[in-house]
């Protein structure tokens, strides 16, 4: 797959196809990232909340049942609901087609839109593009510390503001940003390397 595919608006080319160049174009799929986590918070909140549900109906009234057994109990139910009602609001940016992309005209990170997910697709040139940096940010405290990797990118929006997939972030104001593209660690080197194979140049 590559975006030579249409994909929804975005800061530079609103709405339609970013078409190829000379250099074969990159793709990398980001749409399993966290299907995985989410089946297994849905799996777990729908299963918690029917087990909790049967053990009130079938426990309740009994003498050994007081007042902070049904507190906690109501409790863990809110909790396991309200997980699987967020699993449900986040579905469509989960599945929706999503993945960075690039070719010899620019880089896109791709977000489809799905249902209730607006999409967050953009589409950024190579000539707003200063720099390309593999790092490591350290986070956490102690011994809850731990590694994300990222590809950076320098990027001159401008002066105006852009919006960017889940999986990726904005620091800095306009005209120069810094676009963080955290796509989990395994995939960062996959990242890197379609935006290497493409502008090596303009790795630091």
């Amino acid at each position: 797959m590559s975006f030579r595919n249409p994909a929804p608006g975005g800061l530079y080319d609103p709405g339609g196809p970013l078409p190829g160049d000379s250099v074969e174009a990159q793709w990398v799929n980001l749409r399993w990232r966290w299907i995985p986590a989410w089946i297994a918070a849905m799996v777990g909140s729908v299963a918690l909340a029917v087990a909790i549900t049967v053990r009130m109906a079938t426990e309740l009234g009994k003498p050994y049942i007081g007042a902070s057994e049904i507190t906690g109990g109501v409790v863990f139910l809110v909790g396991s609901v309200a997980v699987a009602v967020w699993t449900v609001w986040a579905a469509p940016r989960v599945f929706t087609r999503q993945g960075v992309a690039a070719d010899g005209i620019g880089v896109a990170l791709i977000q489809d839109p799905g249902l209730w997910f607006a999409g967050r697709t953009v589409r950024i040139p190579w000539e707003a593009v200063g720099s390309v940096a593999e790092r490591e940010v350290v986070t956490g405290r102690r011994n809850d510390r731990r590694k994300v990797k990222m590809v950076t990118l320098d990027v001159d929006t401008g002066g105006r503001d852009i919006t960017v997939p889940t999986w990726a972030s904005v620091r800095g104001s306009p005209p120069w940003v810094r676009v963080d593209i955290t796509p989990g660690n395994h995939r960062r080197s996959k990242v890197a390397r379609a935006l290497r194979a493409v502008r090596p140049d303009l790795f630091a």
